[in-house]
């Protein structure tokens, strides 16, 4: 298979809008499954977790490939070779958001599914901006166009208001509601109409019925327009007069899609199958394979220089984890491979860990089943047995040749509870269940309460948690006793300080000394941050790199013990004893100066505020807005939709416990929700019950 052949996309969208069936479907079509699962039954092929089938949610993403050449019929385009596309079905739960990050960070291009009535919604603009913060090219599938109050010109407006994205339809509903039968293809001016007997594998293309040629002709030109504006060779064409073809479209649309300056829009209703063949076309014709994606720029390790690597298979191996699947006998790593080969019974180095790992074993998987490989090439998405050292995010390389990528970023806890063991003997199974939960998630931490001296367990919101006890149970066999979720606040600095330490003292009879002076500062949603103003000569790389472990890594607060966050550090001067100096005596030294900076800066408690999306009958708004209120929240707009009212709120997680049950009582059982992590804020005097 040549490079050029391989696409490597992600299905993304908010819960609900249908993107595993969106996945089901297309496995169906390209025959890599004969029958076709149900989310509501519990029987779709990538949600194959007991808790994924019993709540018809996605929870862990689920990698898996197919193969498509063209659609049958029409003027679809025909390629030379069918397409590898590599799947990634990832969760729409908010507190699975950590699984689309990481997912992200190693895919070439997404399909990011909207719903057709709830349109643009919370968790759709977040997959929205992560795949913005990794520049991944997007396509998008408005679903659901088979139900009442689906509006398709509606979603592509929101698109553009809500995301700020260059939505262009390529496609136009035919039919509404009850009577969608199929799409109008803007490119070639045709109907694709479907057979419901054949449950969408046969379809027969017709002439645009008459009522919807104006439409056709309208948004046909606005397609051409959209493309000229950002194609400089087809708008030569069209200025010159010339005529502009199909094949001319779609060539210009993925020169656009692919660096991210259009984003083609497609519709269907994918239970009803329809839709999802010219999906199929786009994904080949539009999105990248890894050859158009540029070089993958990382850091040498031994010389801080960058370097390149290029999907090139005599370029140097290189490779990044991005997820752990725990498994009874032997860990599952996913990993991307952006350059090079891996072979099956190779060592590999992993730079982050300065550990030489063994590759076991290589599959290619489908969902919880797997395909054993001999190799895997540049744009490989493929799962490794044999690795001990290697946690999410590490890069994987040669010895001789190293890299190291950059790291996914992980976002905060925001809530936690504590866990103890129901019996003696459950204690160091709990320990070890915990361990391999927090290895394979790193959105789940644990902790032992420095006030209390419980164990305690922090997640991304109630059902993470809830999972997380359910997944003990039964996959673990641990009977544990958990107590009821709180809210995981945060400490951080208030006023900036610059502080001198020095370490100077005798450990296990031998002189140890460090010298430090640091500024400390405010970093308002910036995390720990690490600067360093002195020259290697005068302090060396690693202990530079101790004086940052220390301050940045487990760093709490002096009030509560609670974890530190928003703080700058930049280490301005270091004197190193030639006899002395030690990483150990440096990141001792940090951390006097560490404790010295919060008792002389202030230090304040923060608490996470969450943002909601409420969908609420017009007639309850009121009380609504008002239940809102006294918990402390903010109303940001009220959008009027069919009836309904979207309610967008900001507001404090600590006064969110039992929400849902209180907006059902509120709307006689016909609002819904969603909420996400907004950021941390300054705290209420009173907000903790033990303070």
């Amino acid at each position: 298979m040549q490079l050029s052949d391989l696409r490597n996309i992600g299905i993304a969208a908010h819960i609900d809008a249908g993107k595993t069936t969106v996945t089901e479907r297309i496995l169906y079509y390209t025959g890599r499954l004969h029958r076709m699962g149900n989310v509501d039954e519990g029987t779709a092929t990538m949600d194959w977790k007991p808790q994924e089938q019993e709540r018809g949610i996605t929870i862990v993403s689920a990698a898996t490939s197919c193969f498509w050449k063209r659609r049958p019929g029409g003027n679809a385009s025909t390629r030379e070779h069918p397409c590898q596309i590599n799947i990634i079905d990832t969760p729409g739960h908010v507190d699975f958001t950590v699984e689309v990050e990481r997912c992200l960070r190693v895919l070439d291009g997404v399909v990011v599914v909207f719903c057709g009535v709830g349109g643009v919604q919370a968790q759709s603009e977040t997959v929205w901006h992560q795949a913005e913060r990794y520049r991944v090219p997007r396509i998008c599938f408005v679903n659901k166009l088979d139900r009442r109050g689906s509006d398709f010109l509606r979603v592509v407006d929101e698109m553009q208001e809500r995301l700020g994205a260059r939505p262009v339809p390529l496609q136009l509903p035919l039919g509404q509601a009850d009577d969608f039968m199929g799409v109008i293809d803007l490119i070639y001016e045709e109907a694709v109409v479907y057979d419901d007997d054949a449950l969408g594998a046969r379809y027969e293309v017709r002439p645009v019925p008459e009522q919807y040629r104006d439409s056709v002709q309208l948004w046909r030109g606005h397609l051409v327009e959209s493309v000229c504006e950002e194609v400089e060779w087809l708008a030569d064409k069209f200025l010159a007069e010339e005529p502009i073809t199909p094949s001319d479209l779609r060539e210009g649309l993925r020169e656009a899609c692919v660096t991210g300056r259009i984003h083609p829009v497609l519709c269907g209703a994918a239970l009803r199958n329809r839709g999802i063949q010219p999906l199929l076309d786009a994904i080949c014709d539009y999105l990248p394979s890894p050859a158009d994606v540029p070089a993958v720029v990382g850091t040498n390790p031994k010389t801080e220089q960058s370097v390149e690597r290029h999907p090139d298979p005599d370029d140097p191996f290189s490779a990044i984890a991005f997820k752990i699947q725990s498994e009874r006998h032997a860990d599952l790593f996913y990993v991307r491979v952006y350059s090079g080969r891996l072979r099956e019974g190779t060592r590999v180095f992993n730079a982050n860990q300065g550990k030489m790992e063994n590759v076991t074993r290589i599959y290619r998987m489908h969902a919880n089943s797997r395909e054993q490989m001999e190799e895997a090439g540049p744009g490989a998405i493929v799962a490794l047995a044999g690795l001990r050292d290697t946690v999410t995010g590490d890069t994987l390389c040669e010895r001789g040749q190293p890299v190291v990528y950059e790291r996914i970023e992980f976002p905060e806890t925001v809530i936690s509870m504590a866990i103890e063991p129901r019996t003696q003997a459950d204690r160091k199974k709990l320990d070890e269940a915990l361990d391999e939960l927090a290895r394979e998630d790193p959105t789940f931490r644990q902790a032992v309460d420095n006030q209390t001296g419980q164990l305690l367990i922090s997640g991304m919101g109630e059902l993470h948690l809830e999972i997380i006890r359910d997944r003990l149970l039964r996959e673990f066999n641990v009977e544990a006793r958990v107590g009821e979720p709180r809210v995981s606040y945060r400490e951080g600095l208030q006023e900036p300080v610059t502080v001198e330490e020095t370490f100077h003292r005798e450990v296990e009879s031998r002189p140890q000394f460090a010298r430090v002076v640091i500024r400390f500062e405010p970093a308002p949603g910036e995390g720990l941050q690490f600067a360093n103003a002195v020259p290697k000569d005068v302090l060396p790389l690693h202990m530079a790199h101790a004086v940052e472990t220390a301050l940045t890594s487990n760093a709490s607060g002096p009030l509560y013990g609670f974890p530190l966050i928003d703080v700058k550090a930049t280490l301005l001067e270091a004197e190193v004893d030639p006899t002395s100096s030690t990483e150990l005596a440096f990141e001792a030294a940090a951390n006097m100066a560490q404790r010295r900076a919060l008792e002389e800066g202030g230090c304040r408690l923060y608490e996470p505020y969450m943002r909601l999306e409420i969908i609420t009958p017009e007639g309850r708004m009121g009380d609504v807005i008002s239940y809102v209120t006294s918990c402390r929240g903010t109303v940001q707009e009220v959008i009027p939709r069919d009836g309904l009212r979207v309610i967008r709120a900001e507001a404090p997680l600590a006064e969110l416990f039992g929400f849902a049950t209180r907006l059902r009582s509120l709307t006689q059982g016909r609002g819904t929700y969603s909420m996400e992590p907004r950021e941390y804020r300054p705290a209420a005097p009173d907000a903790l019950d033990f303070a």
